[in-house]
């Protein structure tokens, strides 16, 4: 503000002291509100920076928790692997135990597990009814061979149908008789 817009607002009779105290308490109050605006601006500027910070402070706890996703990831492929090279290896024992049987890969992989005792466990107790089953079969084979009667019956067979005589002989062609006399000389002599 100048003296001019101070002389309208005062009215024409206004003393130059007036005008100069008018235009002292104006501009002092001016300098109040713009120490107020630059104090504001200085605080507004602090905040500003409060979000920037905030949104990089964000972005960061973002990327540690990827970091932390990746790491829980891995802990879990390393848990699976490891139970996997554990079931390699106790498959390899059990087939190892049961060398011998002819057991196919499903049949062992439902003995398998993750834990080493319990697949030896399942594998041997599984050898040893296989073992059982096998002696029993061979004990009630050599029973029943035992006393079964091995004494061939040939009531049904004709008896005088396996034995020559001079007509089914004579019969022959010369290559079978010869050959009959080569295989069967007692017989060759009876007739």
């Amino acid at each position: 503000m100048n003296r001019d817009e101070a002389r309208k607002i005062l009215g024409e009779g206004a003393t130059e002291e007036q005008i100069t105290n008018l235009l002292n308490n104006f501009h002092n109050m001016e300098k109040v509100k713009n120490d107020e605006i630059a104090t504001l601006k200085a605080e507004n500027s602090k905040y500003s920076d409060y979000d920037a910070i905030k949104s990089k402070l964000t972005e960061i706890e973002k990327a540690n928790m990827t970091e932390q996703e990746k790491l829980e990831q891995m802990k879990k492929e390393t848990e699976t692997n490891l139970k996997n090279s554990r079931i390699i290896v106790n498959t390899a024992k059990a087939k190892d135990i049961l060398v011998g049987l002819d057991l196919d890969d499903d049949t062992i992989a439902m003995l398998v597990t993750d834990d080493e005792a319990k697949t030896i466990s399942n594998a041997t107790k599984l050898k040893e009814k296989f073992d059982t089953l096998k002696a029993n079969v061979e004990k009630q084979t050599k029973e029943s061979l035992v006393v079964a009667d091995l004494t061939p019956s040939i009531s049904n067979v004709n008896q005088n149908e396996g034995v020559m005589t001079l007509d089914k002989f004579s019969n022959l062609s010369a290559e079978e008789q010869n050959k009959f006399i080569i295989e069967h000389p007692e017989e060759f002599e009876k007739l």
